[in-house]
């Protein structure tokens, strides 16, 4: 009798025990799974490719090394198949639109419409960071973290910044392009006009030029550098050039901008073009040697020194101002004259020489050829002969520019890694904005003078291998194929993953997790990640970094080595 009741009472008891446990390992099971889920989230929410997979020396933004890249881009994209081109552009726009719109890196625009932050004139560094987590449908909220700006300016980022939206006007043609030209360049003529006042802060024997460095205090601008930088001024004078050449375009003809007409803005930018070209010239011109020097201080005058980045850089700059003014200016045929004297005494100093100096000595007419050979002075003399060959036409200036780019390529040339190295002997070759922008600008002007095809071959793998794959470019958008955020994936798919990893063996989880994660950072596949996995959950891509590095090895075996690419008048 006593049996017969204990036995239910045990089944029953049994029953719950084993509903207990079955309870205690589904919560254990869930408990497990959360913790997986929070590992991953952070995982996601942490992670920034550049440090793991890229070599990135400087993350920071820098509006002059950005906009080179951009103007240079551009350029290149210009003759570039339709599918490149429309690749290239997409990828500037939406670098421009992160800076120029969204960033809020410098003085606000004004009249914007909506919730547009622009900027009319971009601080000269800053970090590329949200202040706040993004919704990429409303640009308020794709502001930068302010407190990463150094409130800076100097001549070279305005001029490249002038010369990369104005640049932009002209170049993209397509339906997104056209929404963002307009507010391009209301923020070139802002720029424009904060520059005027600058260019009185410096002053020396009746000329007035814009200082190397300014510093915005308490909304005024204080002199941080007086000297004038030859670089700096020809920066300038490139920038104004692009602007005076966009503001001359018929279908601005009959434009109102900013409250006035197209055509007197245009009379302002070459009122103020002409003045500053002559105050460079007055400033920097050695009238003895017949060559332009790098730098004037107010206390000591002009130096006894010009670069070669600065000699070639002035010949591109001349040749371009030239082909932006009318054939019947007065200023162009005075231009064409300081181009030709200045090609005529590099081509000088040249004589006998298989490679470009570090440093003309314009004093004694004599050269220093520095150190190492470096891959900027060489490629600067060579962009530099050849535009000049171009604007004036004197073919000996670009048989030279060939004789030294054949000369120096074995020397600066990574054949395993298909791009040049930064100095003779260099393995590992850090490329910023400029010198990334200088060697695509060579092998543009190097296109019609080697054999067919090469030298888009090398420009087209110099973008795939320092911009994409070592990180230049930081990162991508949704204008660029990378739509899916984090949260995004973390609210629609990652359960179903959590599920699947929980089922796997503990030691396979770690590789499935980092595959996942890595997929998500670059939904398209090509090597760049997307916005926030560039610069961990607060990253504000997509924009060019400062500077990164790629291994430039030595070349395989003799036996096994492709001769080097040659080029012939």
């Amino acid at each position: 009798m006593i049996k017969t009741r204990i036995l239910p009472l045990l089944g029953t008891l049994l029953i719950c025990n084993g509903a207990m446990v079955e309870a205690q390992a589904a919560d254990d099971t869930a408990q497990k799974q959360l913790e997986l889920s929070q590992a991953i989230q952070r995982q996601i929410l942490t992670l920034n490719v550049n440090q793991i997979d890229k070599y990135l020396i400087d993350f920071e933004f820098s509006t002059f090394y950005g906009m080179y890249a951009y103007r240079e881009l551009m350029l290149w994209a210009q003759s570039a198949p339709q599918q490149q081109r429309s690749e290239l552009m997409a990828m500037t726009r939406a670098g421009l639109e992160a800076v120029v719109r969204d960033s809020g890196m410098g003085l606000p625009l004004g009249g914007g419409k909506g919730e547009e932050q622009a900027a009319g004139l971009l601080f000269s560094r800053g970090l590329p960071r949200y202040a706040a987590q993004p919704d990429f449908a409303k640009p308020a909220t794709l502001k930068w973290n302010p407190a990463s700006f150094e409130r800076q300016t100097t001549p070279q980022s305005i001029g490249q910044s002038l010369a990369a939206k104005s640049l932009f006007v002209q170049a993209d043609t397509s339906d997104d392009g056209k929404k963002l030209r307009e507010l391009l360049l209301a923020s070139a003529l802002q720029e424009f006009q904060t520059l005027l006042p600058l260019l009185e802060l410096g002053g020396d024997k009746g000329a007035s030029y814009m200082p190397a460095l300014l510093k915005l205090e308490n909304g005024k601008w204080s002199v941080a550098n007086t000297s004038s930088q030859l670089y700096g001024q020809l920066s300038l004078i490139q920038g104004l050039a692009r602007l005076h050449a966009v503001l001359s375009l018929s279908l601005l003809e009959n434009e109102t901008i900013g409250g006035r007409r197209a055509t007197e803005w245009r009379k302002e930018v070459r009122r103020m073009l002409e003045k500053v070209y002559n105050s460079t010239i007055k400033l920097h011109l050695d009238t003895r040697a017949g060559s332009l020097v790098s730098s004037h201080e107010q206390l000591k005058g002009a130096s006894e020194r010009l670069g070669a980045e600065d000699a070639g850089y002035a010949l591109e700059v001349l040749a371009e101002l030239a082909a932006a003014l009318q054939k019947d200016d007065p200023l162009r045929a005075d231009v064409l004259r300081r181009l030709s004297a200045q090609a005529d005494y590099v081509m000088a100093r040249l004589e006998g020489k298989t490679a470009a100096p570090k440093t003309f000595l314009v004093k004694n007419n004599q050269t220093f050829a520095g150190m190492l050979l470096r891959l900027e002075d060489q490629l600067a003399i060579v962009n530099g002969l050849l535009a000049a060959e171009q604007a004036s036409g004197k073919e000996h200036y670009g048989k030279t520019a060939l004789a030294l780019f054949n000369a120096v390529h074995p020397a600066l040339w990574s054949a395993p890694a298909g791009i040049f190295r930064s100095a003779a002997g260099q393995t590992v070759t850090a490329y910023d904005g400029r010198l990334f922008g200088l060697a695509l600008a060579t092998w543009r002007r190097l296109e019609k003078l080697l054999p067919p095809g090469e030298a888009r071959q090398h420009g087209e793998h110099l973008i795939e291998a320092v911009l994409k794959q070592a990180g230049l470019l930081q990162a991508e958008g949704p204008d660029t194929g990378e739509p899916r955020q984090p949260e995004d994936f973390i609210r629609d798919e990652l359960p179903q993953l959590v599920s699947a990893i929980a089922a796997l063996k503990r030691e396979e989880r770690p590789e499935k997790i980092a595959a996942a994660v890595k997929s998500l950072s670059d939904q398209d596949g090509d090597g760049v990640p997307g916005c926030r996995f560039g610069g961990g959950r607060f990253g504000a891509a997509p924009v060019i970094i400062i500077q990164t590095s790629v291994k430039t090895p030595f070349d395989p075996p003799p036996a096994t080595t492709p001769p080097p690419a040659t080029a012939t008048p």
